[in-house]
C-alpha cells in the first residue's frame, strides 16, 4: 500500500449543482493569492512563505517571466534533491464544502525528479490534513506549462495553502500564480426530519463484490511471535475476523516467500504456512480473496530483482507472471482454496512517477497473465482486475485509468481504484462517474481495493477517533450509491510486516494495545455482518435540501433488504423510511453513534430495536447527529 499520494507538501473534493448569480460569479473567480506574479519584494516575493532545505534555495528572480517582471525560483543540487523545496500561500477562512483550484504556470531546466509541481494544502490548527498534487512537470527542459489542482474544503479543516513545489536537481521557475474558489460551500440543513423512499426498480449495481479490507494476517510469523503474539491472541483476532463477515479480502502477496530461486518454489515456507492458513480460514467464512503481488523490488527474491525499479530485470518479467500462475495453481488446486477468485498484476503500477511503469509493459504483462491462465484451465475461474490506479486527484481522471480503460478493457474482468483523497466524501460520486463513464457498455464492474485518509503508509493518525469509523461507513454507501461494485478499506488490523515495521491503520490496535477495537471497527463491522456478498445495489431516494443524509439499499439474493444510512450532520434527525415491499416485515436497526461506541464487552454492536409494518407501510426512527444506521430485514 502507498498513502495516496506522491511525496510532497500537502489536500479533498465534491460536486453539486448550483445556480450561481453574476454577482457571485465575480465573487469566485477573484484571485485570492497575494503577489501571484511576484512582482514585489526584495529578494524574496512579499506574501510567500518559503520552506528551504540544506541544498535548497528559494528567490525571486528579475531576469525571468511569463509575464510582468519576475518570476518565483526554486533550486537544488544533490543534497536537496530528495526534499520538497516551496513557496507557500496561506489562505486562513475556509468553510466545509467550499471548492478551490489552484494554479501556476512552471518551467524547467536541467531538472530530473518529478520537476515542480502545484499543491492544495487542506490545513487544521497549523498541521497538515490532507492534499490534492497537480501534475508534474517531470525531468528535462520545459518551457512554461501550466498545472493545476482542485481540492474540496472537508470537515475540520480550517485553512488551505497553496504550495509551488520543486524535487529533483535543477531549476523551476513559477509564474502567474491564482488560488480561486470555484464553488461556496453548500447550505446549511437546518431541519430535523428527512423522508427517504427504496427504490428496488433502480438498479445502483447488478451484483455487490463485496464489502471487505485490506487484510494480511502474519500473526503466526515471527516477526509477530517475537512480540509476544500467541495463539490466545490468534484465536481472538479469527472469532473478530468470523463475527464480522468480510465478503472480500485482499492479501499481498510476495514472491520472495514463494520462489526464492528461480525454479525453487517452497509451499512450506513459514510465510505461506500462514498465507495459506488465512485464505483457508477465510473460505470457511465464505470470504472471496483478492491475490495482489507488492509488485516492487523490496518483494522480489533475487532472481528477480532490478536495482529499485518497479518491475523486475526485463529478462524475468516472463518468469515473475509465470511464478505467479503457479501460486494461483498451488492455492486452488493444491490447497483447494476455490474462495481465490480475483487476482491484480501488481500493486498501484502509476504509484511512483519516478519509477514508472509504462503502459505498454503493465499490458503485456497482462495479456501474458491472461494466456497463462487459460493454459492452466484457471482462467473461467480467476476475475483480473486491471488499472489500479491510485495517483489522481479528488475530482481528475488520471491518464493511467483512461490508458487502461482505452486499451485494456477487453483483457481484465473488473477495473480497481484506490483512493486517499476523499476525505470530503461527496466528491466520491463524481469520481466514480468518470472512471465508470469509460466502462459504460463493457458489463465491466469498478472495485475500489483500498481507501483511506489520515496517515502515511502504515500509520494512520486519525483512526482512532470516532469520526474516522463515521467517514468508513459514509465512503462505503457513497461509493456503493456511485455504482461501485467493492469497497475494501486499508486495513484489517494492526500487524508487524517485519521484525521493525507494524502496521498501524487497523480497525484495531496490536497486542501491546490489548488488541483494543479502534471505533472504525464498530462501524465497518455493521456494513460487513448485515449486508451479503451478490446482492444487488438499489437506490434510495432522499430530499435535496438535505445532501448529508446519504442513503442506499441492498438486496440480497434471498430477497432480505438492508439500508444503510448515514447522518453527517450536527443534529439528529427523524428518518421516515418507505421502503415499497409488497409483504409485510420487520426491520432490525443498528446505529454507530457516539454514545454506543465502544461497547462495553468490545463485541458487535446490539440492535436498537426493530420495527415491524405491514406491507406498502413506512417505518420511522432517529438517527443521532453524525451517525450511522443499518437497518436489515427480519424474516
Amino acid at each position: 500500500m502507498r498513502d495516496g499520494c506522491l511525496t510532497a507538501p500537502p489536500a479533498a473534493e465534491q460536486a453539486v449543482k448550483t445556480t450561481v448569480c453574476p454577482q457571485l460569479m465575480l465573487a469566485l473567480a477573484t484571485n485570492l493569492a497575494g503577489n501571484p506574479s511576484f512582482e514585489t519584494g526584495q529578494g524574496v516575493p512579499d506574501g510567500w512563505e518559503r520552506y528551504q532545505y540544506p541544498g535548497t534555495s528559494l528567490t525571486r528572480d528579475v531576469t525571468v517571466a511569463r509575464g510582468g517582471s519576475a518570476s518565483a525560483h526554486a533550486t537544488s543540487d544533490a543534497e536537496g534533491a530528495r526534499e520538497y523545496p516551496c513557496f507557500r500561500c496561506n489562505l486562513t477562512t475556509v468553510a466545509v464544502g467550499e471548492e478551490y483550484e489552484g494554479s501556476a504556470w512552471a518551467r524547467t531546466r536541467w531538472t530530473d525528479g518529478l520537476g515542480g509541481d502545484v499543491t492544495l494544502e487542506v490545513m487544521r490548527a497549523g498541521k497538515r490534513l490532507c492534499f490534492m498534487q497537480s501534475e508534474v512537470t517531470g525531468a528535462g527542459d520545459h518551457d512554461w506549462m501550466r498545472l493545476h489542482v482542485r481540492a474540496m474544503v472537508p470537515d475540520g479543516a480550517d485553512a488551505l495553502v497553496l504550495a509551488l513545489v520543486a524535487h529533483g536537481v535543477g531549476e523551476v521557475w513559477f509564474d502567474d500564480a491564482e488560488l480561486v474558489r470555484t464553488r461556496e460551500a453548500p447550505p446549511a440543513f437546518t431541519g430535523d426530519r428527512v423522508s427517504l423512499r427504496v427504490r428496488p426498480e433502480h438498479t445502483l449495481c447488478a451484483r455487490l463484490d463485496g464489502l471487505g479490507a485490506h487484510g494480511d494476517f502474519l500473526l503466526t510469523r515471527e516477526c509477530n511471535t517475537q512480540h509476544g503474539v500467541d495463539e490466545r491472541d490468534r484465536e481472538l483476532i479469527l472469532r473478530r475476523v468470523e463475527a464480522m463477515r468480510p465478503h472480500l479480502v485482499r492479501t499481498l502477496f510476495d514472491y520472495q516467500w514463494w520462489e526464492p530461486a528461480e525454479g525453487r518454489q517452497t509451499p512450506d515456507s513459514e510465510a505461506l504456512r500462514d498465507y495459506v492458513m488465512w485464505v483457508r480460514f477465510l473460505k470457511r467464512l465464505g470470504t472471496a480473496v483478492l491475490v495482489h503481488p507488492w509488485g516492487d523490488y523490496f518483494a522480489y527474491p533475487a532472481w528477480m530483482r532490478d536495482g529499485t525499479s518497479r518491475l523486475p530485470r526485463p529478462e524475468k518479467r516472463d518468469a515473475m507472471v509465470r511464478s505467479l500462475v503457479d501460486f494461483v495453481e498451488f492455492l486452488r488446486r493444491d490447497q483447494g482454496l476455490d474462495n481465490v477468485q480475483y487476482l491484480s498484476l501488481m500493486n498501484e503500477p502509476d504509484s511512483d512517477a519516478l519509477r514508472s511503469v509504462t503502459l505498454d509493459e503493465y499490458l503485456r504483462l497482462n495479456h501474458l497473465l491472461d494466456r497463462l491462465l487459460r493454459e492452466r484451465g484457471l482462467r473461467r475461474q480467476i476475475r483480473l482486475l486491471g488499472a489500479d490506479e491510485c495517483q489522481s486527484g479528488p475530482s481528475e481522471l488520471s491518464p493511467w485509468y483512461a490508458g487502461c480503460a482505452a486499451r485494456g478493457l477487453p483483457l481484465w474482468d473488473s477495473m480497481s481504484v484506490h483512493t486517499y483523497r476523499h476525505q470530503y466524501v461527496p466528491n466520491l460520486e463524481p469520481w466514480l462517474a468518470q472512471r465508470q463513464g469509460l466502462l459504460r457498455g463493457s458489463g465491466k464492474p469498478l472495485l475500489v481495493t483500498e481507501f483511506g485518509y489520515g496517515g502515511e503508509t502504515f500509520r494512520n493518525w486519525e483512526n482512532d477517533k470516532y469520526e474516522y469509523g463515521l467517514f468508513l461507513a459514509d465512503f462505503a454507501v457513497t461509493a456503493l450509491r456511485g455504482g461501485a461494485s467493492a469497497a475494501l478499506m486499508w486495513c484489517l488490523g494492526d500487524t508487524y510486516y517485519t521484525t521493525d515495521l507494524r502496521q498501524e491503520y487497523g480497525l484495531w490496535h496490536f497486542k501491546d494495545q490489548g488488541w483494543e477495537p479502534r471505533p472504525g471497527f464498530y462501524a465497518w463491522s455493521l456494513l460487513t455482518r448485515y449486508t451479503r456478498r451478490g446482492s444487488r445495489v438499489v437506490a434510495v431516494e432522499s430530499p435535496a435540501e438535505a445532501p448529508d443524509v446519504r442513503a442506499v439499499a441492498l438486496v440480497s439474493a434471498r430477497g432480505e433488504l438492508t439500508v444503510l444510512v448515514v447522518n453527517r450532520y450536527p443534529q439528529a434527525v427523524q428518518v421516515t423510511l418507505r421502503l415499497g415491499l409488497a409483504r409485510p416485515a420487520a426491520l432490525r436497526v443498528y446505529r454507530y453513534s457516539r454514545e454506543g461506541v465502544p461497547t462495553a464487552d468490545r463485541g458487535m454492536i446490539a440492535a436498537s430495536g426493530e420495527l415491524g409494518f405491514d406491507k406498502g407501510a413506512e417505518v420511522r426512527f432517529e438517527l443521532p447527529a453524525e451517525a450511522l444506521a443499518v437497518a436489515t430485514e427480519v424474516r
